[in-house]
Parts: C-alpha cells; sequence; structure tokens
C-alpha cells in the first residue's frame, strides 16, 4: 500500500461528501421552497442581537415558539456581555437616527431639543444602556449628523471585543464589515449609507441598518445560516462551501453531554491531545463543572504528544479534575504512539477498577480519531460517549458509531465565550516564558555595571556597588512600547 494512510483516505471521502452536499444544497432548497427544516439559525441569531433587531423576533429558548426568527438563547447570552451590548445599542441608535432623520432634525433645529428629550423618535433605553455601560452619548449642542458619526467611531473599538461570539470556521473579517460605514467617520460617509438606506429600506432585514448593499432577489438574507453565510460570502467575492456547519447533521448526535453524565455512575474519560482542540475540550469540562458533574469523574487520562499544542497546560493546571497526565515520545518522527498508549491506559484503568470490585460503567472518549474504535467495540461492558469535531472525523466513523447506536457529541458546536480568554491565557504565557528563558536569563546588572568600569578604567569598592546598585539600578523598570520595543523606565534624571 502507498505512504497514504486509511485515516486520509476516510478524510478524502468525507471531503468529496460534504463538497457534493454542499454545492447540491441551494438547488434542493430552491426546489423545497421556503425554509428547510434542518437549517440552524445560530449565526444569524448572533448578527441579529448585535445589529439591533428587536427583541420580539427572538423566541423562548432554541425551540421554535410562535415561529420565532432568532434563538432567545443567544439573545441571553450576548445580553450579558457589555461589550454585545454596547454594539447592539449604538446599532439601534444608528438605524433609528437614519429612519426619523428629517423628523428628529426638525425637532432639534425648531424646538431647540437634543435627542435624549424625543422618545417617540429615539430610544431612549438605548441611551440609557448606554449610559450605565459608560458611554455617555448624549452631548449638548450636538449636531445630529455629528451624532450619527459618533455611532460609528464609538462602534470602532467595540465591535472587535464581539468576535468571541462568531465560532472561528466563520471569516469574521466579513461579519465586523456589517457595522462599519465606509467612510463612516465622515459626514458625507454616513448621507451615502442613508441614502442607500433610504432607497432599500425595505430590503434591509427587518428594516435594521448594517453596511450592506441590498439585492432584491435577496430575501430576508437572516432566514437562517444556510441563507446567511453563502451570501455573506458572495457579497465579499468568496464561497462559503461547509453547508455542514449550517445545516442539522441528521444523525443521532447528542445536542449536550449533560444527559450522559448524569445517567453515569463512574466515568473515565481518555482524551487524545493530538486530535481534539484544547480550547473546545476545556469549554467542555468548564460546562459540566458549572452543572456539578465533575464530581462523576473518576479519572481523566492526558495523553499528549512533544508536537501538539501547549494550550494543554491550561488543563492539566486544573485543579478540580482527577487528571493523569501522560507524555509520549516518538520512536520515529512521522509517527506518534499517542493513540496506543491511551488504548493502554485506558484498558488498564478498566481492568484495575474490575478487580477491586467498582467498576467503571461509563467512559468518554476526546478524540476524532478513528483508530479507537476497536476499545470501543471490545469493551461491551461500558456506555461510550464519543466526543468529536466534525471537520477532522471520516465519514466512516460517522457511520459506524451511528450503526452501532454509540453516543457522540460534536464539540464545534458547543461553543464557548470563554475560549478567548483560554487563547489569551497561552498565548500570554508563553511570550512570558519566551522573554524570561530566552532574554531576562541572560541579562545580569553587575555584569554589566562591570564591564561599564572596566570600559570606564574606573573602579568600585563591594560597597560602592551595593550603594551604586540600589540608588540607582534597582528602582528602574523594564516596559514595551507599542512597536514592541523594550524600555527603561524610573531612570534617574541627572542635571546637564
Amino acid at each position: 500500500m502507498s505512504e497514504l494512510s486509511i485515516g486520509s483516505l476516510l478524510d478524502d471521502d468525507k471531503r468529496a461528501s460534504l463538497q457534493n452536499f454542499s454545492e447540491n444544497l441551494p438547488d434542493l432548497m430552491l426546489r423545497q421552497g421556503g425554509d428547510t427544516p434542518k437549517s440552524k439559525r445560530d449565526i444569524v441569531s448572533r448578527v441579529a442581537y448585535l445589529i439591533g433587531i428587536d427583541e420580539k423576533y427572538f423566541g423562548i429558548g432554541q425551540t421554535e415558539n410562535m415561529n420565532p426568527q432568532f434563538y432567545r438563547s443567544v439573545y441571553d447570552e450576548l445580553n450579558q456581555d457589555k461589550e454585545a451590548r454596547i454594539v447592539r445599542h449604538l446599532c439601534i441608535l444608528r438605524t433609528k437616527l437614519q429612519k426619523n432623520f428629517r423628523a428628529i432634525f426638525t425637532e432639534m433645529n425648531s424646538d431647540i431639543k437634543n435627542i435624549d428629550s424625543i422618545p417617540d423618535l429615539v430610544p431612549q433605553e438605548s441611551l440609557k444602556a448606554l449610559e450605565n455601560d459608560g458611554i455617555m452619548f448624549v452631548r449638548a449642542r450636538r449636531k445630529l449628523e455629528d451624532y450619527i458619526v459618533d455611532v460609528h467611531n464609538y462602534l470602532l473599538p467595540h465591535v472587535p471585543n464581539c468576535q468571541k461570539f462568531i465560532p472561528d470556521w466563520v471569516k469574521w473579517n466579513y461579519i465586523k464589515n456589517l457595522f462599519f460605514v465606509p467612510r463612516g467617520n465622515t459626514v458625507d460617509g454616513n448621507k451615502e449609507a442613508a441614502r442607500i438606506y433610504g432607497e432599500c429600506r425595505d430590503l434591509f432585514p427587518y428594516q435594521t441598518y448594517m453596511n450592506w448593499l441590498p439585492d432584491d432577489g435577496d430575501g430576508n438574507i437572516l432566514r437562517d445560516d444556510a441563507k446567511f453565510l453563502p451570501i455573506l460570502y458572495e457579497h465579499n467575492r468568496d464561497k462559503f462551501y461547509d453547508m455542514s456547519k449550517v445545516t442539522e447533521a441528521g444523525d443521532a448526535a447528542l445536542n449536550d453531554p449533560t444527559e450522559f453524565f448524569n445517567n453515569a455512575h463512574k466515568i473515565l474519560v481518555a482524551i487524545d491531545c493530538e486530535n481534539a482542540d484544547p480550547c473546545k475540550v476545556i469549554g467542555i469540562f468548564k460546562h459540566l463543572e458549572q452543572q456539578g458533574l465533575n464530581e462523576k469523574i473518576y479519572k481523566v487520562l492526558l495523553v499528549d504528544d512533544e508536537h501538539t499544542s501547549t494550550q494543554w497546560r491550561a488543563l492539566r493546571r486544573s485543579e478540580n479534575l482527577p487528571l493523569e497526565y501522560y507524555l509520549t515520545d516518538r520512536v520515529k518522527d512521522e509517527k506518534s504512539a499517542v493513540d496506543v498508549a491511551l488504548t493502554i491506559k485506558f484498558y488498564r484503568e478498566f481492568t484495575q477498577c474490575n478487580n477491586e470490585g467498582s467498576p467503571i460503567d461509563s467512559a468518554v472518549i476526546i478524540s476524532s480519531d478513528c483508530d479507537f474504535w476497536p476499545l470501543i467495540e471490545l469493551t461491551p461492558e461500558i456506555k461510550f460517549l464519543v466526543m468529536l469535531e466534525y471537520d477532522n472525523c471520516s465519514q466512516a466513523y460517522y457511520q459506524r458509531l451511528q450503526n452501532n447506536r454509540i453516543e457522540f457529541f460534536y464539540i464545534d458546536e458547543f461553543y464557548m465565550s470563554g475560549n478567548i480568554e483560554l487563547k489569551t491565557e497561552s498565548v500570554l504565557q508563553d511570550v512570558i516564558n519566551e522573554i524570561e528563558n530566552n532574554y531576562l536569563s541572560t541579562l545580569n546588572l553587575f555584569s554589566i555595571i562591570n564591564r561599564v568600569l572596566n570600559r570606564l578604567g574606573l573602579k568600585m569598592t563591594e560597597q560602592e556597588l551595593t550603594q551604586f546598585f540600589d540608588k540607582y539600578i534597582g528602582i528602574m523598570s523594564i516596559a514595551f512600547a507599542k512597536n514592541g520595543s523594550a524600555i527603561l523606565q524610573n531612570k534617574p534624571a541627572f542635571e546637564e
């Protein structure tokens, strides 16, 4: 057989299947007409919240309630975040200021009113919400056109902070551009945006403004994810291929792992660090901890390889998990031993607990690798839950799990806003280690002082050297400029 692995062949089959599915789905939707019953509304719900679509269009929970357009759970999630609230209320104000421009202009100029005293034209609840979140939007003697420019300028620092609410498989720049009017920091730029909005208002979703050139043939672009993302990408001269992300998979995947944990008594968790995303895995454990379900876990086997992500250290530092960490080394550079090591350690734990009269009844395998199927098949005494990533698992493995009624769960869909904090922590820790190990560890101030003394032909006694260090050197600190260069602070000043 050639050097291609069985796993890579399966991945090729899956990619071909997904591409075929993606190419044929639009025609299928067209033939059926209207909404497809399996289309998701997660992304459109997030965009709808941020651009300021009325709360009444959000349902109760993620079920159909009087046919709501958007998920109420998404509304509640984002409404807990200050940055998301700021963006939402700024967008609400921009829509209202554009929609009611002439009437507001008349009130402000004829009756000498400000926008905080025109409740029938300007939503006072948005002004109050912004004030509560630290943005004093209303100012004295401010022109209406300047207020619209203010919206753009306030959005500039806050929109990027909402990236955490959009999954990383969606191109964030395409979403971000929806909030920024071209030349939005100028009156002329906003006048052009207002002209487009005024002429095509009914083509904007729910008459809510965003940076968009509407097409009469598009209809409601926020109908569902399967409609929105392909159109969004097309407007950016790109193509969205992975329709599997925006439609229900049509399989037996669990919606949430909570029920599995509730029904288990003693759970063994096995994590393949080579075939799982650390951010998503840690998000799962945070969710289980919040539900009080981590106590069901007997042990977490974390088997790592020297080539995997350093972000796994964040999980290793957890004090709330009975974690056993094992790092494998490689006999050959191109061949990992993680799957073999994890299988052996798993079976040893299973056997030991059985011999001690306290058997493991349930197990979770966190990996998209089908190499663990023999372990599942040959251990029928255990009820398994497989946590995997949709794009990293072969179609054949999906089919095998479904045919054998093995529960599985897509960790891709378990979006955790805390992932951004995890990534920040991981990057920051590595940056600190890099600075300390590669730069500060070789820096010795006494060596520098002695080199300077030798160069100048001067000498200091040990007492003079200590006093000099304490008075002048010890008080200084290192800081970093915006361009990344290091600078000394608290330097002693000398008279010239």
